[in-house]
């Protein structure tokens, strides 16, 4: 499959992901009378939703094309899938990223304002 191929079956996906996204995010309100509301309260907001929309998209096109230029995604039904599962897999990659600690400022007792004595970093916490 060519990489435009892909990234076009890359962009279906993530279309149809997101349309899903919208789709469940419009639900009718007790204020709004019964009738479909969009997923924001204020029209300022629109754009914003919008902007996001796109960036998942074009997310989802990239992945899809990546994955075809990589020979990961051979058929359509590959790079359809890269477009739907690009978010959750970009948040993935993401959350792999470790964020370097600042050291804590020295308390007013002149400890290092760390709790145990080995130094160590509780990811649990």
């Amino acid at each position: 499959m060519s990489l435009w191929m892909a990234a076009m079956w890359g962009l279906v996906g993530s279309a149809v992901a997101e349309a899903l996204n919208l789709s469940g995010m419009m639900r009718p309100t007790s204020g709004s009378a019964g009738r479909w509301q969009w997923p924001w309260r204020d029209r300022r907001d629109a754009p914003i939703v919008v902007f996001a929309v796109l960036l998942r998209t074009v997310a989802g096109t990239g992945l899809a094309a990546a994955a075809g230029a990589g020979g990961l995604a051979t058929t359509a039904f590959a790079s359809f899938t890269f477009g739907v599962a690009a978010p959750l897999v970009i948040a993935k990659m993401f959350d792999q990223v470790r964020v370097a600690d600042h050291p804590a400022d020295p308390g007013r007792d002149g400890t290092s304002g760390t709790s145990g004595t080995s130094g160590e970093h509780d990811d649990a916490a």
